[in-house]
C-alpha cells in the first residue's frame, strides 16, 4: 500500500511509516484496507500483531484497608461487621472484575485470620483437618457485605499504565482483622497489666 520494502517500514504512535519520509498510514486505517477488496486475497484479513515486552522496572499495586470487629471477651468470638478496601491497580480494564477478585482476597485474608488452620496429631503428624468437613473455611453467612473502590493512578513504568488488581484483597487482610482485634480488646489491656 505505501510501495516500501517491509523492512523500509516502521511502526510508531499509531502509524506505519516509511523511514526517513513522512509518508505513511495509520493503524485504523490500514485494518479497515486489510478487510476490503483492494489487495491481495494473501494479505486480506484482520490484523494480527504479536509482540514480547520485558519490563525492567516492575510496577506494583496499592491498597489500604479498614476492618471493623466485635470482639467478645468471655467467649473469644470474633465477628468482623464492616470490611473497607481501596485498591490502586493503575488503569482499571474491568472494574467489575477487580472488585469481585477483591471480594474473594478480602473473605481468604479474613479466613486465614480468624478460621483457618492446618491441625496435626502431635504424636502421629496425620493432618486431622485434611478435608472441608475438618477445615474451617469462611461463609458468606459469616462475612458482612464488603466495600471496595478503585483509584484509578496510572502506573509509569507500564505502557497501558496498569497494576495488578485485587492482590490487595488478601494481602492486608489477615493484618487489617488481626489489627482490628488488638484495637477492639485495647481496653482490656490496662485491666490485664493490673492483675499482675
Amino acid at each position: 500500500m505505501l510501495e516500501a520494502a517491509e523492512e523500509d517500514i516502521e511502526f510508531a504512535q499509531q502509524r506505519f511509516v516509511i523511514k526517513g519520509t513522512d509518508r505513511g498510514m495509520g493503524l485504523f486505517e490500514i485494518a479497515a484496507v486489510a478487510r476490503g477488496d483492494g489487495i491481495p486475497d494473501d494479505l486480506r484479513g484482520p490484523l494480527m500483531g504479536i509482540s514480547d515486552e520485558t519490563m525492567s522496572v516492575p510496577s506494583y499495586a496499592y491498597t489500604c484497608a479498614v476492618c471493623e470487629v466485635e470482639a467478645d471477651p468471655e467467649t473469644g468470638l470474633v465477628e468482623v461487621v464492616r470490611y473497607t478496601s481501596i485498591d490502586d491497580c493503575g488503569r482499571a480494564v474491568n472494574p467489575m472484575l477487580i472488585h469481585g477478585q477483591s471480594h474473594g482476597g478480602i473473605a481468604q485474608g479474613i479466613g486465614q485470620a480468624l478460621w483457618e488452620a492446618c491441625v496435626y496429631d502431635h504424636r502421629s503428624g496425620q493432618l486431622l483437618s485434611g478435608s472441608l468437613l475438618d477445615y474451617a473455611m469462611p461463609r458468606a453467612d459469616l462475612l458482612p457485605a464488603f466495600e471496595t473502590e478503585i483509584s484509578e493512578v496510572p502506573s509509569t513504568t507500564n505502557p497501558l499504565g496498569m497494576r495488578g488488581g485485587s492482590e490487595g484483597g488478601i494481602t492486608p487482610g489477615l493484618a487489617a482483622v488481626a489489627n482490628a482485634i488488638v484495637d477492639a480488646l485495647r481496653s482490656l489491656a490496662s485491666s490485664i497489666s493490673s492483675c499482675r
